[in-house]
């Protein structure tokens, strides 16, 4: 990852500040250890802290076209590049780097702000388009990497992190009005934030702003609506489509210039994106896993397995519960706001474990939400059969499973529970069990809860 960040005063009078913009990529140096430099003309400064994965001689940013029109930062990576531009060169566009960041900008060049449309990746692109006075701010379409702004009484913030806004001197005022979603969702989702007038620029979204007019949020990108004719009903194609879908997706997200490997839990997910890479490489895949003296925590034995049947070159690490605690504090630095993923825990400590002998990793996170959550597929047949049970079994049974989780330990308790919770859901319609699927608690106990907070 990069840390992008900047700002343009209102008043195009008023000259930016380099010392203020030094202060702002110094709080996000941290995602880019690889170099810092930055671009101030005029009310504009965009900085940049750069950990280089592509073109590590001549992707420096931020980075001007070859017009000389245009500036941009960014955080991320365009995986479709190379095809991208090979496009544009028979269109009449030169280069002068092997980056993908040349590609955004000639890109931009050619079709404006629909060039956004046409990228394959994950990015956060701050660009400076000087002809038109227009600061372009844009995110990839499922929100994977961070982009936050805020408008000030003289000035247009932005950064990849809310400290980088705050450095600048956005006021950090709390603002609790979304607790409750938070405590439904265990995040909050764009454009909220828990601070005032601190929002993120929503997925799939741009920001324009451009010299004596109101910043202006602009959707590029929405999920489309479901076709029913181009559904792919038989199973056999079906798996053949997601399969050379996953592989393609695979091998882009490998086009690198630096030492990769993969997370391995010994799951679905990573364990399928580990297999993949071992199939399009002809080097032995890096793989790294963490575990736990706890057995019932522990996925090293499975991660173990994944590594032997794919012959990859195998790193673990067991972590002490004395490494959580020291590792909370710096989770909690990064994320700026509450965030209810305990996971970000341990994917930091396997992300130093990583570093110690690659730059790069891949990973299955998002693979179960892909495809809406493999558990929900047996919740659903559950809640059929359990809905055709007598009427006093079926009120029976959650209290008799509440009753043996809080008698058990570890993940035998977390699974009665979650028995529990299905065996309660399934007296509901499908919409009631889909809200209690992806909700910590229900109305009523967040509501009681935050009674005391809410009020003040």
């Amino acid at each position: 990852m990069c840390g992008i960040a900047g700002y343009v005063y209102l008043d195009p009078a008023r000259p930016a500040d380099g010392a203020i913009l030094e202060r702002m990529t110094q709080s996000v140096a941290h995602r880019g250890p690889d170099g810092e430099a930055q671009y101030v003309s005029r009310n504009v400064a965009l900085g940049h802290r750069r950990l280089a994965i592509i073109d590590l001689e001549t992707g420096d940013q931020p980075m001007a076209s070859l017009s000389g029109n245009l500036r941009i930062v960014q955080n991320g990576e365009i995986y479709n590049y190379l095809e991208l531009r090979a496009e544009l060169e028979t269109l009449g566009h030169r280069f002068r780097t092997q980056s993908d960041t040349e590609v955004i900008l000639e890109a931009y060049e050619e079709w404006g702000l629909d060039c956004f449309s046409h990228f394959n990746g994950m990015w956060a692109i701050a660009l400076w388009d000087e002809p038109r006075r227009r600061l372009v701010l844009s995110r990839d379409r499922i929100g994977e990497k961070p982009l936050h702004y805020a408008q000030t009484a003289d000035a247009l913030v932005f950064g990849s992190e809310m400290k980088s806004l705050f450095a600048f001197g956005v006021p950090r005022e709390r603002d609790l009005q979304w607790l409750e979603v938070f405590c439904s969702l265990g995040y909050l989702p764009a454009p909220h934030s828990f601070f005032r007038g601190v929002s993120k620029l929503p997925a799939g979204c741009l920001l324009i702003h451009e010299e004596g007019r109101d910043p202006e949020v602009r959707r590029y990108w929405d999920l489309p609506a479901i076709d029913e004719d181009a559904m792919i009903l038989n199973g056999n194609a079906a798996r053949e489509t997601f399969a050379s879908l996953l592989r393609d997706s695979v091998s882009l997200r490998m086009r690198s210039d630096v030492p990769y490997g993969a997370f391995l839990s010994g799951g679905l997910d990573s364990s399928c994106v580990v297999a993949l890479m071992a199939e399009l490489r002809d080097r032995p895949v890096q793989t790294f896993t963490i575990g736990f003296a706890q057995a019932d925590y522990d996925e090293r034995p499975l991660a173990r397995m994944v590594a032997d049947r794919f012959r990859t070159e195998h790193h673990e690490h067991e972590v002490h519960p004395a490494v959580f605690e020291d590792s909370l504090d710096q989770v909690m630095h990064h994320y700026d706001e509450p965030f209810g993923d305990s996971s970000a825990i341990p994917t930091g400590i396997v992300s130093r474990l990583a570093r110690q002998e690659v730059k790069m990793v891949l990973s299955g996170d998002g693979g179960d939400e892909v495809l809406s959550g493999y558990t929900n597929y047996q919740g659903e047949r559950f809640a059929r059969d359990y809905q055709r049970l007598p009427t006093v079994l079926r009120n029976a049974l959650p209290p008799l499973l509440r009753t043996a989780a809080r008698a058990s330990g570890g993940r035998t308790r977390a699974k009665l529970t979650r028995a529990r919770n299905v065996a309660e859901a399934s007296n509901q319609d499908f919409l009631h069990r889909l809200v209690q699927k992806t909700s910590w608690a229900d109305v009523r106990t967040i509501k009681g809860l935050l009674r005391p907070v809410t009020t003040r």
